[in-house]
């Protein structure tokens, strides 16, 4: 339960974080994030080896780092339009998409409490965005782009966790979250590298601090399943931190949620205990 508390917490942390993220291109900070997470990676390697016979973890680790990116990116631009609450809320929303890749795929089958937390979530997700009244639109404006892309990009992230598990080996978990920041990293040098824009002193202080939460969440969450079943972790870890970071947003930010939202909030909230 430990692992679970922490996972949840440094997840927050993260996305706070990411609340201070401001300037127009923050690439710097994601690249610094990403080699900082890289080194942390590949100092928990056992053994220390970048390659175990099997080459699934590099390639789909490259293929996951783009998407850690664009997600990365996705969320950011979220928590800048919309706030930390809503972007939380949708980035763990995003937990449609592996249950419904899983079910397409692998033929995974819900049971009828998950497939009414789908439901649930869709028509939560209707309540948040589509029936606001005109004086609470004035109050507040939802961009529903970056939450929808928030939606799905960190959906397809967390479900190449369970690509990796069906086509790699257990013992190779920590050679793909290596390479998973690992092109992630370069990824985002060459978008720098494009944009001509050097890392700053405060890109390296923010990616820092975003890097070790991002590289902790991961690991205590992956620590927290081998600990406890997953069909505990993930809506306690998900709901968890929706209420950490509505609470730490009350008291940092001033941020409230209108009644009509946090009605759909608590609707995704019990959407995600269902599933």
């Amino acid at each position: 339960m430990l692992f679970l508390l922490l996972a949840l917490v440094f997840s927050a942390v993260l996305a706070l974080v990411l609340k201070y993220l401001n300037t127009g291109s923050p690439y710097g900070v994601y690249l610094v994030n990403y080699i900082t997470c890289a080194v942390l990676a590949f100092a928990t390697l056992q053994p220390r080896t970048l390659y175990n016979g099997d080459a699934t973890p590099c390639w789909l680790g490259a293929i996951t780092g783009l998407v850690y990116l664009a997600s990365l990116a996705a969320n950011g631009y979220s928590i800048h339009k919309n706030g930390a609450i809503l972007s939380s809320v949708f980035t763990r929303l995003g937990v449609l998409v592996p249950i419904l890749l899983s079910v397409t795929l692998f033929g995974e089958r819900p049971t009828l409490l998950q497939g009414l937390g789908v439901i649930l979530a869709v028509a939560a997700a209707v309540v948040m965005n589509g029936l606001s009244g005109r004086r609470e639109a004035a109050e507040q404006r939802v961009y529903l782009i970056p939450l929808v892309l928030t939606l799905l990009l960190n959906g397809t992230a967390d479900a190449m966790s369970k690509v990796f598990n069906q086509l790699g080996r257990r013992q190779d978990d920590g050679l793909f979250m290596f390479y998973i920041f690992l092109f992630a990293g370069l990824a985002t040098l060459v978008l720098l590298l494009r944009q001509h824009r050097p890392v700053t002193k405060r890109d390296v202080l923010f990616g820092i601090l975003a890097g070790v939460p991002n590289f902790l969440s991961s690991r205590l969450l992956l620590a927290a399943l081998g600990q406890l079943p997953a069909f505990l972790v993930y809506p306690s870890y998900s709901v968890g931190v929706i209420l950490v970071i509505s609470v730490a947003s009350f008291f940092l930010f001033r941020e409230r949620l209108n009644r009509r939202q946090l009605g759909a909030a608590g609707m995704i909230l019990a959407a995600l205990v269902l599933l």
